[in-house]
């Protein structure tokens, strides 16, 4: 109203509405005042599309390619490749021929760049995949004097695991442990497996009990379908519940770790056995 087109861009400036300052400077065609406020904004992306707007501005009014250069290079911001779209079709790129040709090789050395990292990330797998590969064939030497790192009964007696930190633990006495350190979630899914497991052996050891008449013929070698399907779900619940019980050695993984601040007796529920194993 009074004519105090900077104040205005100041005002809106102050007020967060930089798109509008920046806006109304160049309808006043101060492009200065513009660049100015093009930086205020704490947003990078924000800063970026004003300076944009300002570019977008200069080739309109049809300024020299060299000016347009020169405010490319003095945001900071933009690369010649923000600003081709704004040129004519048919505009002559003699001007900013060499930046166009720096942009290109930096582009060059970013696809180095990322050809490397990808080449890496093959190696990297490829190494993962021999690593799984020789898992699959990693075996460990047991005495038959070997005993539960748990319950010290015979290890051979039951189910037992043996981690690569050479700890051997029967399967009932890991599952126990494990339970006892878990979350809520993962007792109720390690429960959950346990009928499974259960429920399904039960479902096989019925089905090879009841004669195969109408199933197969005798001595064809054919095992009926609806054992096999069994016998994958029993094995699917299996690795599942090895996943989750033998993930990690109890004695000495990150369970271990967390129970560092338990007591070794239990307070609550004194036994005469671990007090004499403290006696002096």
């Amino acid at each position: 109203r009074y004519g105090r087109i900077r104040s205005c861009v100041h005002l809106y400036s102050l007020l967060k509405l930089h798109e509008d300052a920046v806006e109304l400077a160049l309808e006043q065609e101060d492009v200065e005042l513009a660049q100015i406020h093009a930086e205020r904004p704490d947003d990078d992306k924000l800063c970026k599309r004003l300076w944009l707007r300002i570019a977008q501005h200069v080739i309109r009014a049809k300024e020299p390619a060299s000016k347009v250069i020169d405010l490319v290079r003095r945001s900071n911001r933009l690369g010649v490749e923000d600003v081709l779209p704004f040129f004519p079709d048919f505009a002559r790129v003699d001007d900013f021929k060499g930046d166009i040709c720096t942009a290109l090789e930096d582009y060059e050395a970013q696809i180095q760049d990322l050809r490397g990292e990808m080449d890496e990330a093959a190696r990297t797998a490829e190494a993962m995949q021999r690593d799984m590969t020789s898992l699959k064939n990693r075996f460990a030497i047991l005495s038959t004097e070997e005993t539960c790192q748990v319950c010290a009964q015979p290890l051979w007696l039951r189910p037992f695991y043996v981690f690569p930190c050479q700890h051997s633990v029967h399967g009932d006495c890991l599952t126990r442990r494990v339970v006892s350190t878990c979350n809520r979630v993962q007792r109720r899914r390690i429960q959950e497996l346990q009928a499974q497991i259960v429920e399904t052996t039960k479902q096989r050891r019925q089905i090879r009990l009841t004669p195969l008449m109408g199933r197969a013929k005798a001595g064809d070698g054919i095992v009926p379908e609806s054992d096999e399907q069994l016998e994958q779900q029993l094995r699917r619940a299996k690795q599942q519940l090895d996943t989750i019980v033998a993930g990690e050695c109890v004695l000495c993984g990150e369970a271990m770790i967390r129970s560092i601040a338990e007591p070794f007796v239990d307070e609550d529920h004194p036994s005469s056995d671990a007090d004499d194993s403290w006696a002096i």
